[in-house]
C-alpha cells in the first residue's frame, strides 16, 4: 500500500477554504437575485393580465345586458336599458346608424366625417322602466334602423372624457331594431 505524502494528507484534512465558501455564497446570491427578479416580473404580468380579463368580462356582460334589453321594441326605440346597472367607471354610449351602418345626424343625414355624428349616453336604471335617452329619436320622431353601442371601461377624466388605462377595454356592437 502506498502511503500519502504529508502535503496530500494536510490538504485532505483542511476542507474548503474561506475564499471558496465566499465564492459559492456569492454565486448562489447572484442566482437567487436573477430568479427572484424573473418570478416577480412574471407575477406582475399575471396580475395585469387577470385585471384585463376581468375588465373584458365585465364589459362583455354590460354589452349583453344592453343587447338583451333592446330585444324589446320600446326599449330600443327609447334607447334605454331598464333593470340594468352599469358598474362604476364604465360608460355605455350609442350612435344612430343608417341602413348601411353609416353614422347619421339627428336630421337623418349621413354624418360627414363619420366622427361628427352625435355620440349619446344610454339611459339605464335599476327599475323596470326608464326615460328615453337624448337623441333616441331623429328629427320628426323617426327611430333609426340600427344603432352602434359602445361599452368602455375607464375612469372619468376632465370635461367628462374617458381616461383609458392599460387594462381598460372598449367593445362596439351594431344592433338592428327588433
Amino acid at each position: 500500500m502506498v502511503k500519502p505524502s504529508k502535503v496530500q494528507a494536510r490538504a485532505a484534512e483542511q476542507g474548503f477554504t474561506l475564499i471558496e465558501i465566499l465564492v459559492a455564497i456569492a454565486l448562489l446570491g447572484i442566482l437567487a437575485a436573477v430568479l427572484t427578479a424573473t418570478l416577480t416580473g412574471s407575477l406582475s404580468l399575471n396580475r395585469q393580465a387577470q385585471r384585463q380579463l376581468d375588465t373584458t368580462s365585465n364589459v362583455q356582460q354590460v354589452m349583453e345586458n344592453v343587447r338583451n334589453a333592446w330585444t324589446v321594441l320600446n326599449n330600443y326605440n327609447s334607447a334605454c336599458a331598464p333593470g340594468m346597472t352599469v358598474p362604476s367607471g364604465y360608460t355605455v354610449k350609442f350612435i344612430n346608424l343608417s341602413t348601411r351602418a353609416e353614422p347619421i345626424n339627428q336630421n337623418n343625414t349621413i354624418a360627414s366625417p363619420p366622427t361628427a355624428a352625435p355620440v349619446n349616453t344610454l339611459n339605464t336604471t335599476t327599475s323596470s322602466t326608464c326615460t328615453a335617452s337624448t337623441n333616441a329619436t331623429l328629427t320628426g320622431g323617426a327611430v333609426p334602423t340600427m344603432r352602434r353601442v359602445i361599452v368602455q371601461s375607464g375612469t372619468a377624466g376632465p370635461g367628462n372624457s374617458q381616461v383609458v388605462g392599460p387594462q381598460d377595454v372598449a367593445l362596439t356592437l351594431d344592433i338592428l331594431r327588433p
